[in-house]
């Protein structure tokens, strides 16, 4: 997916202007998928783990202000994503402010992609799959690759559907489910973070891909293990739980043919949760 010539400034949080020394140079970010062990997420919510629920914890990620430059960004339709150069990659709150963190450059077990929300001449802020949902950083465009992705997901909670956008243009679009009143699927902007292969002694519960989001339950901040991520999969022991209805503890239930129409989507492909 090469850059389109056109230079529409992207809509949307994680759309972003590009600097005129990038333009044209920027190549696509392929969708790896890696396979796991085991997946410890809130999706093992899903098949009957064990689920302790707790006040949401302190952090010291920050939403810093945007200060953007004046280029013409991505075409309409289309999102930068950033992955690190190198391993740890640290990250401020702020343009030039001190570290308060580092990314590494893998995640899941496949690259590390992060979408980028906006730039200065020698920053770009990403967000990040850490709590709380919606947390930014800064990183040093000098260490960073840029890349564009033309997907986006979009969840609607109330109509309990999943629509896949390419290009602007909706693809597909199919009943899904979503999290139960009590333990809600997260809202806002997250996006893609990894695309994995279940494992087989999971397959029942997940059917076999599973694209991991770099949100958290509001209500779940451990479970079996993990930090109750949130993740879009299948549900093979119970298709009616995909088919439009509340049957989740925050994940989001799809079809196979709805998984195997997403599968597409490169790392750090904005997927949106709306009312």
């Amino acid at each position: 997916m090469d850059r389109p010539p056109a230079l529409t400034l992207s809509s949307g949080p994680f759309g972003a202007p590009v600097s005129e020394g990038l333009r044209g140079t920027l190549g696509a970010v392929r969708r790896v998928t890696v396979s796991l062990v085991g997946l410890v997420l809130l999706l093992g919510a899903c098949g009957g783990g064990h689920a302790k629920v707790a006040a949401p914890p302190v952090t010291t990620t920050t939403v810093a202000p945007t200060t953007t430059t004046t280029d013409p960004g991505p075409p309409q339709g289309t999102f930068l994503v950033a992955t690190p150069k190198s391993s740890p990659l640290q990250y401020s709150s702020s343009p030039d402010g001190p570290p308060v963190g580092t990314l590494p450059t893998v995640t899941w077990g496949g690259p590390t992609v992060r979408p980028v929300i906006s730039e200065t001449d020698t920053w770009v802020q990403i967000g990040l799959d850490k709590r709380p949902n919606l947390s930014t950083a800064w990183v040093p465009r000098a260490q960073v690759d840029l890349a564009l992705t033309a997907y986006r997901i979009e969840v609607s909670i109330s109509k309990r559907n999943l629509t896949l956008f390419q290009n602007g243009t909706a693809i597909h679009s199919a009943p899904v489910g979503v999290g139960k009143a009590i333990w809600p699927t997260p809202m806002g902007r997250t996006f893609v973070d990894a695309v994995v292969a279940t494992p087989k002694f999971q397959l029942y519960i997940y059917g076999p891909t599973v694209l991991i989001l770099g949100s958290h339950s509001d209500v779940f901040t451990d479970f079996d293990g993990g930090d109750g991520t949130v993740a879009i999969h299948g549900y093979p022991s119970d298709p009616g739980s995909t088919k439009g209805v509340a049957s989740s503890h925050g994940c989001i239930r799809a079809s196979p043919d709805t998984i195997n129409a997403i599968d597409i989507v490169p790392l750090g492909t904005p997927v949106d949760v709306v009312a």
